[in-house]
């Protein structure tokens, strides 16, 4: 694929088509993509916990967090799995399994964009079957990839169970698949072959430590794709965006540092963040559709608790006791909503001397 906007991929494009090897952009390392915090510490371990298995994952998390970074890094990390990566945005090809099913899906080697045509295809070829959106796969695309993929108890008869042996599945979602299921908009049983392990990737929002780790990853990489000599964040932008709520996550902060890489000034990028409000949790909250009101609600919630423990903390000097006390909440309950927020505590504890 070649380099537009992103060299390097960490929040990924959204291409309607699949893709194979040949044409993925490198990966940051491995650094970059977890970063420091402890929600991504605990990612990374949950992750590479599956990478000696062939086992199906689902990745849920907003859009823009990385899910398909992700699912490319388990796929070039694998221990049990070799072959391509293919992937298939279920948004744009809903109705791709009903009309050729997964035994026609193919990487049409005469053209660069690997798209799907009708000719049949070796299934024990492919690695990785990356299916993106996947709760956006109309009824008919459901039954037709339930019936496609092999379960535990096939036992290797029928030729396509036997080419679907040694390839992994991985499935994202920035709904909640459950959910989906209990309100009968996605099949359980499909579910069930989908999600044998689930990994929840969490919003840029939750994860600040690891904010200015892939801003200045980003930084450089723009800086020598475009070759412009840019310095470092400054401190009063990099305070800016650590206060600013991420709403698009690293999709968002990408196109971000590629404009400061390019307009060479903090200045000039500064307004686009926009001034710090108390309602800005409220605002990043809101999706453009699909989201039930319980969970936009929740969400809302999740931020102004997130955004008012911070202030507490810069109130109080980060001590921990006397955030609480303003808050009028337990020692012990900001503790466990500073983990839930993915707020780290030894910085607070370091900065006001608490253990």
């Amino acid at each position: 694929m070649a380099v537009k906007l992103h060299p390097t991929c960490l929040a990924c494009s959204d291409e309607p088509h699949t893709m194979d090897n040949r044409h993925l952009p490198d990966l940051p390392p491995g650094s970059v993509i977890f970063g420091k915090s402890s929600l991504m510490m605990e990612l990374e371990t949950k992750m590479r916990r599956v990478l000696g298995t062939n086992l199906p994952v689902l990745l849920q998390g907003e859009s823009g967090t990385g899910r398909q970074t992700l699912s490319r890094f388990i796929h070039e990390h694998s221990k049990s799995v070799s072959g391509s990566y293919l992937k298939v945005n279920c948004v744009a090809e809903s109705d791709i399994f009903r009309q050729s099913g997964l035994s026609t899906l193919v990487v049409d080697e005469s053209r660069s964009d690997c798209t799907a045509s009708a000719s049949g295809l070796d299934l024990s070829s492919i690695g990785t079957l990356f299916l993106e959106d996947v709760a956006e796969l109309s009824s008919k695309s459901q039954s037709h990839l339930f019936h496609s993929l092999p379960d535990e108890h096939d036992c290797g008869a029928g030729n396509q169970i036997n080419r679907w042996t040694n390839t992994r599945i991985i499935s994202s979602t920035s709904s909640d698949l459950r959910r989906e299921v209990n309100e009968r908009r996605f099949r359980r049983d499909l579910f069930y072959r989908l999600a044998v392990v689930t990994l929840e990737v969490p919003p840029l929002r939750n994860r600040l430590d690891d904010l200015l780790i892939i801003a200045d990853h980003l930084r450089q990489q723009y800086s020598q794709h475009f070759g412009l000599s840019v310095r470092p964040f400054p401190d009063k932008l990099v305070e800016r965006m650590r206060h600013h709520n991420w709403p698009g996550n690293i999709r968002e902060l990408e196109n971000f540092v590629c404009r400061y890489v390019i307009l060479g000034s903090e200045e000039r990028v500064f307004r686009e963040l926009g001034p710090a409000s108390e309602t800005a949790p409220l605002r990043s909250a809101i999706p453009a559709s699909g989201t039930r009101l319980k969970d936009v609600t929740r969400r809302a919630l999740a931020n102004v608790e997130r955004e008012m423990i911070m202030k507490a903390l810069d109130q109080h000097q980060g001590n921990l006791k006397q955030a609480a006390n303003s808050l009028g909440i337990s020692y012990r309950t900001l503790i466990n909503k500073m983990d839930q927020a993915g707020l780290p505590r030894t910085r607070h504890a370091t900065r006001s001397g608490n253990k």
